[in-house]
């Protein structure tokens, strides 16, 4: 697969998200269909910020390579903003459930942290 193809369905995706996403904060009653409206605004969320991330993150991962980047790095970047988009929402998810402490934090990062390196570790072997 190519790497403008893979960049090309990533910013496709993001577009898609974000027209769900505005689509659904203009036609969507959160009163009436509670479940349905934060199932999908975390999805759309998730998908958007880490779409359009993954490609700014690409980006400089093309500058710090010296335009020398294949597919994996942008696999990696989509997978690395995928883990911190939830990271994110797992924090405003514990602030809303008044449990946002500097520990939990912590401990969400870290063990997004490990699920990065085990995922980079079984991409190595």
């Amino acid at each position: 697969m190519k790497k403008r193809f893979l960049l090309l369905i990533i910013f496709i995706m993001f577009l898609f998200s974000l027209i769900t996403f505005i689509l659904i904060f203009n036609y969507l009653d959160p009163y009436q269909y509670k479940i349905f409206a934060i199932i999908s605004i975390t999805f759309t969320f998730i998908l958007g910020t880490s779409s359009i991330l993954s490609i700014v993150l690409y980006f400089f991962k093309k500058i710090y390579y010296r335009w020398r980047v294949y597919v994996y790095h942008v696999l990696s970047s989509f997978r690395q903003w995928f883990l911190m988009s939830l990271f994110i929402l797992s924090l405003i998810i514990f602030n809303l459930m008044w449990a946002s402490l500097l520990l939990t934090w912590w401990l969400m990062l870290l063990i997004f942290m490990f699920l990065e390196l085990f995922i980079q570790n079984l991409e190595n072997n």
